[in-house]
């Protein structure tokens, strides 16, 4: 329920760099048409989020969503794009939750990617067929070193908070647990963990005598 997963679903490596010597000529994601000055504008949101690779051209994000659409479900995206499109639903749950407060230093990037879930100018229509969060997971994964920790931590809160809910009988949005409140209560869960690994390593007994005597 709180756990993210280890390891990310890679992307299309196309994204990253396109393959030299390979003509660029396709514009279309499936049956859409990719405009250019559509792409510009995506291309300057990634810039905002801190995307270093070159600007992202047509036949990258044509190819990409061909191979994806390789491994693809019919219409169902593939689970790379899942994946991002369950990061975002996180992002958002973070944001929006009252009693957390986001990290200064990610807060700006956070509420760029939360408002371009919820975008109506996106650079490919979430009606597109199996690739139609393509843009959201590239916006996503552009985010994500900055964000991943905030995140990691955000899933612990929850964690935190639902144990201290049900220690006090309540629901979860019943009880008053906010930040301070989850590092107070990761901490004692850090020294008891701590102690439990020393009772594993040691014991509470005397050590036993390595030989005897009688006399």
């Amino acid at each position: 329920m709180y756990a993210i997963p280890d390891s990310r679903l890679p992307l299309p490596q196309v994204l990253d760099r396109f393959p030299a010597g390979v003509p660029h000529r396709r514009n279309h994601v499936n049956d859409y048409l990719l405009v250019p000055r559509e792409v510009d504008y995506f291309n300057g949101f990634l810039a905002l989020l801190g995307r270093a690779q070159p600007p992202l051209q047509t036949d990258q994000l044509a190819t990409a969503a061909r191979n994806l659409n390789d491994v693809a479900a019919g219409d169902t995206p593939s689970p790379c794009i899942q994946q991002r499109i369950q990061h975002a639903h996180l992002l958002e749950q973070l944001l929006q939750d009252r009693d957390w407060e986001p990290s200064a230093d990610i807060s700006r990037e956070l509420k760029l990617v939360v408002a371009y879930l919820h975008a109506s100018r996106q650079l490919i229509p979430d009606t597109v067929p199996g690739v139609g969060h393509l843009d959201l997971a590239i916006v996503i994964d552009t985010a994500w070193p900055k964000l991943a920790a905030e995140v990691a931590n955000f899933v612990d809160y929850q964690r935190l908070r639902h144990l201290e809910a049900e220690r006090q009988g309540r629901s979860d949005d019943a009880i008053a647990f906010n930040r301070s409140s989850w590092l107070e209560l990761r901490e004692i869960e850090a020294r008891l963990h701590e102690h439990q690994r020393r009772v594993r390593e040691g014991s509470y007994a005397p050590e036993p005598f390595t030989y005897f005597r009688v006399h």
